[in-house]
């Protein structure tokens, strides 16, 4: 007579297996129906997933990983952030296609995360930090940065992308969310970071002497 722990044990393990069988049927079933468009979308919103869930094992092997290490925390502010400001801003251009200033709010809005909670969201208010400021962040530190903002800049317009292939299929997503208010915006933003953190320089230096 085997016991019962064996026999509860391969129970269970059959129970997984079919779950996963029946996933996997279903998931050939829904890509079958997708179109090559969709199916490239798709496959970089895993492939992005899969980057960031094995960061560290991706950093490990590069010189950057002792700077990675230690500031990883704060990349996963900047990634988390960065994503909820984009995707935000995409589901008010969602419920309102029409209008431009989702795509002017988008930089706005990440400006003001860096103003009131000092998280970077924005590859251009980053860049910004580092061309205007004095050991503010190392070159290292600045890719780190950015790669953080785009992975999670990249799931909030994909996964939109995807959305609004399914909604309105045969439309473009973004055609008022970029134009010349949201190139405006970026660009102030730029302007701006580089203007306070130059201030900030200034009066750190005045209080030294």
């Amino acid at each position: 007579m085997l016991p019962i722990g064996k026999v509860r044990s391969g129970k269970d393990w059959m129970e997984i297996f079919t779950v996963v069988v029946w996933g996997t049927v279903i998931l050939i079933m829904f890509l079958s129906k997708l179109k090559a468009f969709q199916d490239c979308l798709i496959a970089i919103i895993i492939g992005t997933i899969m980057l960031i869930m094995n960061a560290d094992v991706f950093f490990s092997r590069l010189r950057m990983y002792k700077v990675y290490f230690v500031i990883k925390g704060v990349l996963k502010w900047d990634l988390g952030v960065s994503f909820a400001v984009v995707l935000g801003c995409l589901i008010l251009h969602g419920i309102w296609p029409e209008a431009y200033w989702p795509g002017v709010l988008m930089h706005l809005l990440a400006f003001g995360a860096w103003i009131g909670l000092k998280v970077q969201a924005s590859p251009l208010l980053t860049l910004g930090l580092y061309f205007g400021g004095r050991n503010q962040m190392t070159r290292t530190q600045m890719i780190l940065h950015l790669m953080a903002q785009v992975g999670g800049i990249t799931l909030a317009f994909v996964g939109f992308s995807l959305w609004y292939s399914f909604k309105y299929p045969g439309e473009g997503p973004f055609h008022h969310f970029f134009g010349i208010g949201s190139a405006c915006a970026a660009i102030a933003v730029f302007l701006l970071s580089v203007a306070m953190i130059r201030v900030q320089d200034e009066d750190k230096g005045g209080k030294e002497h």
